[in-house]
């Protein structure tokens, strides 16, 4: 006995997600300057890892930090551009680009580096940063940043310091690390470029 199934035709049904906003879209890379010499320039990789753990319970401020003083762009929210551009034009932002003093070496392990050796902080003194401030014209809120914090990136370099110098000399703009974390810490009090006890944190000041 041979079996007719009815023919049914199929059709693609637009589904009701919506796409991610574009203001947690990470950045993958960020253009600053070279942890060798502060008069070169570097593309550094950001991780991803922490950015999203902290999304994944709500917490805005790291990934609006990375976007503000990190990359130096304001967050893409909606109408952020429109309200806070014009404002920002003479004062603009402060990212890793504007980094004052880079310190090689932690004063303990980070990862898979049990000493800390190859990384490195690079020291910038943001005077703006943006908060999550939920409001129907825009999210965002423009706040002063203390005189007495500095904000604090990490890069870890793929290769030893020697091969780093290398690629400088043979790149134009090379790719040298990743962008792991950063954070904003007390200011130094004999000078507000730098972070408190510097000497106690870092191994090495390179520039």
């Amino acid at each position: 006995m041979e079996l007719h199934r009815p023919s049914r035709k199929f059709q693609v049904i637009d589904g009701g997600g919506n796409p991610p906003p574009l203001w947690r879209d990470v950045p993958s890379t960020v253009l600053a300057r070279s942890v060798q010499d502060r008069n070169l320039a570097s593309f550094y990789r950001v991780a991803q890892n922490d950015v999203q753990k902290a999304l994944s319970v709500n917490r805005r401020q790291p990934l609006l930090d990375l976007w503000t003083c990190v990359v130096g762009e304001i967050p893409p929210f909606p109408n952020a551009q429109a309200k806070w551009g014009k404002s920002l034009e003479n004062a603009k932002l402060v990212s890793m680009a504007d980094a004052t003093a880079c310190f090689r070496g932690l004063k303990r392990p980070l990862a898979d580096d049990d000493r800390g050796f190859d990384c490195y902080a690079l020291v910038s003194k943001p005077t703006k940063r943006f908060t999550y401030a939920p409001d129907l014209a825009c999210s965002l809120k423009l706040v002063d940043v203390p005189d007495d914090l500095v904000h604090i990136t990490y890069v870890r370099c793929d290769v030893p310091a020697a091969r780093t110098r290398r690629a400088l000399a043979t790149d134009s703009v090379p790719n040298v690390g990743v962008v792991t974390h950063w954070h904003f810490v007390e200011a130094d009090p004999t000078d507000a470029l730098l972070p408190i006890d510097f000497r106690d944190r870092y191994r090495q000041r390179i520039w």
